[in-house]
């Protein structure tokens, strides 16, 4: 009854590694670099004056690096932070649809910064919080032009802008 017992143990312990095993061999090596187009809205409109706002964006990307079968993604962000013209913070969350129908989502920090030719760079970091990617680190970088450039003297601020936009997402095993 013993030997039956243990027997049984140590199957169950098997068991359980080779879970963990098989489990570990579907993480993946990503580093990949995305370029392309973005849009993004705010509520209320950016002014001077930075108060709390909410942003939605959407961009879409064509990608190359690895692994080598995503080719595009469609990502979504909404954001809320306190943000003015040129300035601001915001806590992010991405939503990165890739091209064979898997999903990312980005948990990060948004910080935005005006620059002397008038458009803003606005850098988001993160990390994938769940979905494709667990744990893979994600910057994304905008540059928003702004072509409405005394919308941040009026009441109701600048609404929309749009630029070019990179994602680069990585995580080595």
């Amino acid at each position: 009854m013993t030997s039956t017992i243990l027997f049984k143990s140590v199957s169950g312990l098997f068991l359980v590694w080779a879970l963990f095993v098989t489990t570990e061999a579907r993480a993946e090596t990503v580093v990949l670099a995305c370029v392309g187009a973005e849009v993004t809205e705010f509520e209320p409109g950016i002014t001077n004056d930075a108060k709390p706002t909410h942003v939605s964006a959407t961009g879409t990307h064509g990608c190359a690096g690895l692994p080598l079968n995503l080719p595009s993604a469609i990502a979504t962000t909404e954001a809320d932070g306190i943000l003015g013209c040129g300035f601001g913070q915001a806590t992010s969350t991405i939503h990165i649809q890739w091209s064979d129908d898997t999903v990312s989502i980005v948990s990060g920090t948004t910080l935005v910064n005006a620059n002397p030719a008038g458009e803003t760079v606005v850098v988001l970091t993160g990390t994938v919080v769940s979905g494709r990617f667990l744990g893979a680190t994600v910057v994304r970088t905008l540059t928003l032009l702004n072509t409405d450039v005394l919308g941040c003297f009026t009441a109701q601020g600048v609404t929309d802008v749009a630029g070019p936009v990179t994602l680069v997402v990585t995580k080595l095993l």
